[in-house]
């Protein structure tokens, strides 16, 4: 454990720049605690999570509008929270621009409706633009005071600050795996599904003999 924060605290800037782009909120709120310990400075924290959160937003929408039926839309396509976000897309767009990023589970689906919505590009743009500026600082400025809260307790109850550190570490690492799965999972389990659909269909015979 103290290798996975010493690689944090090492390459903090790259992970909080490309957590956010691919991810979110648990590494906003990571360069939120970085910058509590001293190690980067916060406005930089803030400053990547928004880049990050800003370009990513804007390349899945890009990608949902010129590339609809590419087949790593499909998924997102057949979610089945697609149809609620289209839904929603179309009858709120800038309000859905600016809260899809805070919703569990509707973010990828809700950035392919938006790409495929009516929405004009420069318009998502800037509504993205204000959209992550209020969402970095908000995250990022959590960590910072989740990171002096759970330091003090720990102060508080005489235990070394490597202490904090572990917990710390394996809660980020927790979480970062567990909402990764919810956004990427259905891409990967639906190549999983075509991927034994394809084995199937190649080697009839065994599945002659299982009958």
């Amino acid at each position: 454990m103290y290798e996975i924060l010493s690689l944090i605290s090492q390459f903090g800037p790259l992970i909080v720049l490309a957590g956010t782009f691919f991810e979110g909120e648990v590494f906003a709120i990571i360069g939120g605690f970085l910058a509590y310990r001293g190690t980067y400075p916060f406005q930089l924290m803030i400053t990547l999570a928004f880049i990050g959160s800003f370009f990513g937003d804007l390349a899945v929408f890009l990608f949902g509008r010129y590339a609809s039926n590419h087949r790593w839309v499909r998924p997102w396509r057949d979610h089945e929270r697609f149809a609620k976000a289209l839904r929603l897309v179309e009858r709120y767009q800038a309000y859905f621009v600016i809260v899809n990023r805070y919703v569990y589970g509707l973010r990828m689906p809700g950035l392919i409706a938006l790409g495929m919505s009516r929405i004009g590009l420069v318009r998502f743009t800037i509504l993205n633009f204000i959209g992550a500026a209020i969402w970095a600082s908000l995250f990022t400025t959590l960590g910072y005071v989740f990171g002096y809260s759970i330091q003090t307790l720990f102060a508080r109850m005489e235990i070394v600050e490597a202490g904090v550190a572990v917990v710390l570490g394996v809660v980020a690492v927790t979480i970062a795996v567990y909402f990764g799965y919810r956004q990427w999972g259905p891409i990967v389990r639906a190549r999983l599904a075509r991927r034994r659909e394809k084995a199937r269909q190649a080697n009839p015979s065994a599945q002659n003999r299982k009958g």
